[in-house]
């Protein structure tokens, strides 16, 4: 009887994937990342299924408050997965779209926890950033 509820839930996140993706798709900033071989439906799908677990959002709900808080809870998974290991390509494309929603999405729109959700999605790419030059660096010098 799991089947039902479990056929729901994927239906919610197709949804949901698809107001994302309608949405990305209007932004230069995000189309100007998608020149490579994942869709943007490959990563907005991949988004829910990162943070589709955390978040019980409706696709009637849709604004761009819900937006920011899918990317959060997928980007803070990724950041640390980042920490430890290489990114796939989908999930780079998170991490730089995370870190760049600031400038699609106006702060007018969102309440306080969204916004800071958006600076700390762009502080963590900063930090990312410094990782992975350090880890560059540590590399050439051992060899």
């Amino acid at each position: 009887m799991a089947l039902i509820p479990a056929i729901g839930q994927q239906w919610h996140r197709a949804q949901l994937a698809e107001k994302l993706s309608a949405q990305l798709q209007t932004e230069s900033i995000v189309r100007q990342l998608l020149t490579g071989a994942t869709s943007i439906d490959t990563v907005c799908n991949l988004v829910l299924a990162l943070a589709g677990s955390e978040q019980e959002l409706s696709a009637e709900a849709w604004d761009d408050g819900v937006m920011v808080t899918l990317f959060f809870s997928a980007y803070r998974l990724l950041f640390v997965k980042a920490t430890q290991q290489e990114l796939s390509q989908g999930e780079e494309l998170i991490i730089s779209i995370g870190s760049r929603l600031s400038q699609c999405v106006p702060p007018t729109v969102l309440n306080a926890g969204q916004q800071q959700q958006l600076l700390l999605m762009q502080q963590l790419a900063q930090q990312l950033v410094t990782l992975r030059s350090q880890r560059r660096s540590h590399q050439r010098n051992m060899c």
